[in-house]
């Protein structure tokens, strides 16, 4: 079995926030760029689809839904306020799209627009952007390995038409940059691997990514001393690929971390590629809730490892006490973010506010949210703002106007009482 298949024989941990940010952003971009386009139409464009579902994990009947049936959720949900979104499939493997012919057939509704194409996205892109037309499309370039080449992206997707709503959803595989980056540096061998070999594996990076210029940045990243993992010569290498990407095409870049465990080095970045100013504020509230789901996944699994453990050898207090805890911990500790992090905020905010009389919250988003960003969403910066006006520093928001991203944060003039 190849890693590719591994790979769809379960859902791993890391797709949860993956999951969980296409199970929501996909929504916000269909609602807001639908109030413009004709019918309400918008198109979800997914360049490596697989077969729709997972593999079932063991005790389950059936496996969690993968990318394509998150769309086609979205589609439904969208629906009921006159959106119409259509979904093209593209996936290179004959039995993945079969499968997801399948899937999709004994579950997507009977009124959703869809299209599969089998082959490569390379070979189907063209087909796509005609079915896509000059309505708003919102790709996601989720490969197992490298996306389309730099050049096809570019002109294909990011010069698709300076009027057209356009926003790409790339998974960066950071694990491969820093995998196939060790050949530059010789901790990555494989004996069975030839020279012509490992020369194919580092030109298919260089076709990604526009350029070999990312190896000599590889290189200065890891022999730099104490930032110099592999690492975290790949997140330097994926920050110069979103500074070449927004020289080239305009599209800013806003990347989400996903990890295997909090603690460890990013395996992925889910980048949004934009150009309108309010993506990136309504992208961090989808990888906020996103990273919540994940925060669950974990704990859940935690749970299960206990409970097996009291299977095997039961305690005083049997497994109603031990989910009991677990759920208790859970909101303890979520609570403590949500004060972490309305803190962080607010502190923030009073900082800016001596540097400017008046924050702009769409355009100014980051710097308020500084290390919190991809963690606390909008119910944070609300709260951190009250916190901040109750405290005679700030006018108080503006409660009527339901987007907070459209308001600004006032400086409050010294000689008005609080």
């Amino acid at each position: 079995m190849t890693a590719h298949e591994v790979f769809f024989q379960r859902r791993q941990a890391a797709a949860v926030l993956k999951h969980g940010i296409l199970s929501r952003y996909p929504r916000v971009f269909a609602t807001l760029t639908g109030s413009t386009s004709v019918g309400g139409r918008v198109v979800y464009l997914d360049g490596y689809a697989g077969p729709g579902r997972y593999e079932p994990d063991q005790g389950q009947d059936i496996g969690a839904p993968g990318s394509p049936l998150l769309a086609v959720e979205t589609a439904a949900k969208v629906a009921q306020w006159a959106r119409e979104v259509c979904c093209v499939f593209v996936e290179k493997d004959p039995t993945y799209a079969d499968n997801l012919r399948r899937v999709l057939g004994d579950e997507a509704p009977a009124t959703l627009n869809y299209h599969v194409l089998e082959g490569s996205l390379e070979d189907r892109l063209g087909e796509a952007l005609a079915l896509a037309g000059e309505s708003p499309l919102l790709t996601l370039l989720d490969p197992f390995g490298t996306a389309l080449p730099y050049g096809q992206m570019l002109n294909g997707l990011f010069r698709r038409g300076d009027d057209l709503k356009t926003e790409v959803l790339l998974n960066l595989n950071l694990e491969s940059v820093w995998r196939i980056g060790g050949l530059l540096t010789g901790a990555e061998t494989d004996p069975e691997q030839t020279t012509a070999g490992r020369s194919a594996t580092l030109q298919r990076i260089d076709r990604f990514l526009g350029g070999d210029w990312w190896r000599a940045t590889f290189r200065e990243a890891r022999e730099s001393g104490d930032a110099g993992s592999a690492a975290e010569a790949a997140q330097q290498v994926a920050t110069e690929f979103c500074k070449r990407v927004e020289a080239d095409s305009g599209f800013k870049s806003f990347p989400v971390p996903i990890r295997r465990r909090p603690d460890h080095h990013p395996l992925f970045l889910m980048i949004l590629f934009y150009r309108h100013p309010a993506a990136p504020y309504m992208f961090n509230d989808s990888a906020s809730g996103a990273n919540k789901d994940w925060r669950e996944h974990f704990r859940q699994a935690d749970l299960a490892e206990e409970l097996a453990k009291q299977e095997l050898q039961p305690d005083l207090f049997g497994a109603e006490f031990a989910i009991e805890v677990s759920d208790n911990d859970a909101r303890r500790i979520e609570g403590e973010f949500d004060e972490t992090w309305t803190a962080i905020i607010a502190s923030n905010i009073r900082d800016r506010l001596t540097e400017s009389p008046i924050i702009p919250v769409e355009t100014r988003f980051s710097d308020l949210y500084g290390p919190t960003l991809g963690l606390a969403r909008e119910k944070h910066l609300r709260a951190a703002w009250d916190r901040v006006a109750d405290d005679g520093l700030a006018e108080p928001r503006n409660r009527q106007e339901k987007r907070l991203r459209r308001q600004s944060i006032v400086r409050r003039q010294q000689d008005r009482a609080p």
